[in-house]
């Protein structure tokens, strides 16, 4: 797949194997349907930018627990994708285990993006400031 040279998902990818973490990029295709299917269910306001899913959410401070909280989700498979912008679009990273995502950003350039598995039973948005979520997380209170 052709992805921007810009492309968070290119960095990720990257980072995983560096690290030997689980992780492989969506087709387009599937990126697109993953995503339309998780904006259709939690309806989140906004996309691009400050990436935010809005009312009745749960939120913790981006700077308190962006390399941390994912440790204590469950760990399975997890879905991550970015503003939805020209470069990110339909870009969507399958993580083996939803527990080494915070690993991987820690090991990355700085981005916001949105996290939810494969049942759709959660959504994640994590930008600059906090990390808002909605559903079975499984995040320790």
């Amino acid at each position: 797949m052709n992805l921007h040279r810009s492309s968070h998902a290119s960095e990720l990818i990257r980072v995983a194997g560096e690290m030997s973490i689980a992780a492989r990029l969506l087709s387009k295709d599937e990126g697109c349907a993953y995503i339309a299917s998780v904006f259709g269910k939690f309806h989140p306001w906004k996309t691009e930018g400050h990436v935010s899913i809005g009312d009745d959410v749960k939120k913790i401070r981006t700077e308190d627990c962006e390399f941390s909280f994912s440790r204590s989700m469950r760990g399975d498979v997890a879905f991550i994708f970015f503003e939805q912008n020209q470069v990110n679009r339909c870009d969507v990273v399958r993580v083996g285990d939803a527990r080494d995502i915070s690993l991987l950003i820690d090991n990355s350039h700085g981005m916001e993006y949105f996290i939810s598995d494969a049942g759709l039973t959660y959504l994640i948005a994590v930008n600059w400031y906090v990390i808002e979520y909605v559903g079975d997380v499984g995040l320790s209170e």
